[in-house]
């Protein structure tokens, strides 16, 4: 695992991610994670080692319970040469 992308939430703490143009794919690495879905409230918990695909443009508000860590990937494009990956994506205030 590369720490650089990975995000730490300490007890309760929440963070919302703002929607993107393509989908992506949030993966918790440690603890357990709340999740809600904007435009329906759909609501998810996840545990390590599990994952959910956010459809483009919905936002969402993930919550430690009690603390969490994660992973946002981002799809490779389908136009892309090669074996198709994965991105991992920085969040604000992660290394770079």
């Amino acid at each position: 695992m590369d720490d650089r992308f990975t995000t730490r939430l300490a007890p309760g703490q929440a963070l919302t991610l703002a929607a993107a143009r393509g989908p992506r794919r949030l993966v918790v690495t440690s603890g357990r994670l709340w999740l809600t879905l904007s435009g329906g409230g759909d609501d998810h918990w996840l545990r390590a080692g599990e994952g959910l695909t956010l459809a483009a443009g919905r936002e969402v508000v993930v919550e430690a319970w009690p603390r969490a860590e994660f992973q946002l990937l981002q799809p490779a494009p389908r136009a892309a040469a090669g074996p198709a990956r994965a991105w991992r994506l920085p969040l604000a205030g992660q290394g770079a």
